[in-house]
C-alpha cells in the first residue's frame, strides 16, 4: 500500500504528475489513463480507510472538472478529459464508498 500512496502523491507533482500538469494547464491523456489505472489498483479498504489515502484522492474528481476548460485544447481533448474525470469519480466513489 505504501508504494501506491507514493504513486498517488506523485500524481500531484507539478512537473510530472497528471494532476499537477493539469494545474499548469497541460492535459496528458496517457497520464490520465495511467492515473485511472492506478486508482483501480487500490485494494478494498473495509470499514476504516487510511487518512493519507483519502487526502490523496478525495479532491481529484472535482479538481479535474475545474481544470478541464483551461487544460484542454479542442473538443476531442475535452471529451477525453471528461471521460477520465468520470472514471476517476467512479473509482474514488468505489474506494471511499457513498453515504
Amino acid at each position: 500500500m505504501e508504494d501506491l500512496l507514493e504513486l498517488l502523491d506523485a500524481a500531484w507533482d507539478d512537473e510530472s504528475g497528471f494532476l499537477g500538469k493539469l494545474r499548469s494547464g497541460q492535459f496528458d491523456p496517457d497520464a490520465g489513463g495511467a492515473y485511472v489505472s492506478l486508482l483501480s489498483q487500490i485494494p478494498e479498504q473495509g470499514e476504516m480507510i487510511e487518512s493519507r489515502l483519502v487526502k490523496l484522492i478525495w479532491f481529484a474528481p472535482m479538481f479535474i472538472e475545474w481544470q478541464a476548460e483551461r487544460a484542454t485544447k479542442g473538443v476531442d481533448q475535452a471529451r477525453q478529459l471528461s471521460l477520465i474525470a468520470t472514471q476517476v469519480h467512479e473509482a474514488v466513489a468505489n474506494i471511499l464508498g457513498t453515504p
